[in-house]
């Protein structure tokens, strides 16, 4: 019998970790909680796989540099998937089969209009309820079961990323309990999984990478409904043409870039898409929940407040961009909410006193004035409908910008000198699948 190597039972992990496995962790929960959740709307038909992956990657991006950002978008996509099933369960709708993932299918751009008298565009779920209420098409007869089938929702990808996550909120949890050091890299992915575990419960009936759309017919000229739709629909269109009914606005690159003299977009019209950078429009009872998630994310940078930094000036600058990353957000929902209240007294004072009713929200201002349908009163845009309000949300943009830059710069540039304790494992935390 050859006594060489000696032979060992179960061994244990170690208790020990090094640099490369904390980078490693951080990158691959970071990769998890950006690309894994993203969902994002249907392409152009005449896009090819490069355009899919940069639109991705850029995305990825925003995700990484502000995961709030694509949290905001997400969580409008629900409120107005929610609105639609309401208003498509109105007996007048007649659709009350309307469910959130056709709501979420269609404000995605999953339904293109063919007329004969113009190219086909897509079109959301206003746009459809018009066009059903007015008996220019039918409902889509498309079901639940048919949509999900045309999404690609990977369940083990989804497993895994919810693991990843799980893993690293214990390990923040873990250390923090058994006065172990954590790095400045593991509380910003931990801010990160957050937000990202917000986002995807409000993608959770979002279909994902949908190629092609569902086209629905309308035997009715794009020029008679535009005509007997009355005085509302005069107005030469921007994005295509229901335009009327609703614009695809507030969004960043209809409004934003705008406001910075940017070009938008390829410039065809009717648009090929919908674009994913809509801006919220949500009510008063909606706003807080999106503020206290936004806050939620800036505020778990302040948890560093006191942990150990390499030098005193990089403490103290982690302490002023946490509190900037706190401030800028509280500013700017005080200026959502001024510019919000400025509105509503605009359309109570102006459009409401002269249709001699009363309405308090986005959706009762685009119902119909009269049941011929001569005359629609025009929606409500709570947007960044003025330079002026751009400009003051922009100095905003600059500090946060400026914060979080330090933020990720400061993740990183920290793990060159980081206290003993930060290199010790918890021995139960290797029970847990991770990557």
């Amino acid at each position: 019998m050859e006594t060489g190597d000696a032979v060992h039972g179960w061994v244990p992990q170690p208790d020990t970790r090094g640099t490369m496995d904390i980078v490693w962790t951080c990158v691959v929960t970071t990769i998890l909680c950006t690309y894994a959740i993203l969902c994002l709307n249907c392409p152009p038909r005449d896009e090819g796989l490069i355009g899919e992956l940069r639109r991705k990657l850029l995305w990825v991006g925003i995700g990484i540099v502000g995961p709030e950002f694509v949290l905001t978008i997400a969580f409008d996509q629900f409120v107005r998937a929610r609105d639609s099933v309401a208003m498509f369960r109105q007996e007048k709708s007649g659709l009350k089969t309307w469910t959130y993932r056709h709501a979420f299918f269609a404000n995605m751009g999953g339904f293109e209009l063919s007329c004969p008298d113009c190219p086909p565009f897509r079109i959301n779920s206003q746009h459809i309820q018009w066009l059903v209420n007015h008996r220019y098409i039918n409902p889509p007869e498309i079901s639940e079961e048919e949509l999900w089938d045309k999404s690609k929702h990977d369940t083990l990808a989804r497993v895994i990323t919810c693991l990843q996550c799980g893993y690293m909120i214990l390990t923040c949890i873990g250390r923090t309990v058994q006065g172990l050091a954590i790095t400045t890299l593991e509380l910003s992915t931990l801010a990160m999984v957050v937000c990202s575990l917000m986002t995807s419960i409000c993608w959770l009936r979002k279909p994902l990478d949908v190629r092609y759309p569902v086209r629905i017919t309308m035997t009715t000229p794009i020029a008679e409904v535009l005509h007997r739709a009355g005085s509302i629909a005069t107005q030469p269109y921007r994005q295509n043409p229901l335009d009327f009914i609703d614009d695809y606005r507030p969004s960043w690159a209809l409004n934003v870039h705008t406001c910075m003299s940017f070009a938008s977009g390829n410039g065809i019209r009717p648009l090929t898409r919908v674009g994913d950078s809509r801006m919220p429009k949500l009510t008063w009872k909606e706003s807080p929940y999106l503020c206290i998630a936004t806050l939620m994310y800036a505020s778990i940078h302040l948890i560093g407040w006191r942990y150990t930094f390499p030098t005193r000036v990089e403490q103290t600058l982690w302490r002023i961009s946490s509190c900037i990353l706190v401030a800028t957000t509280v500013s700017y929902w005080l200026v959502q909410g001024i510019a919000k209240a400025s509105n509503t007294r605009y359309f109570e004072k102006g459009i409401m006193k002269q249709s001699g009713q009363r309405v308090d929200t986005d959706l009762e201002l685009g119902k119909k004035d009269d049941e011929a349908g001569s005359e629609t009163l025009r929606p409500a845009r709570m947007q960044l409908k003025s330079k002026a309000f751009f400009w003051r949300v922009l100095p905003l943009a600059i500090a946060y910008a400026l914060a979080r830059g330090y933020i990720i710069f400061e993740a990183l540039l920290g793990l060159r000198s980081l206290p003993a304790s930060a290199y010790l494992n918890i021995e139960w935390l290797s029970l847990i699948p991770h990557l």
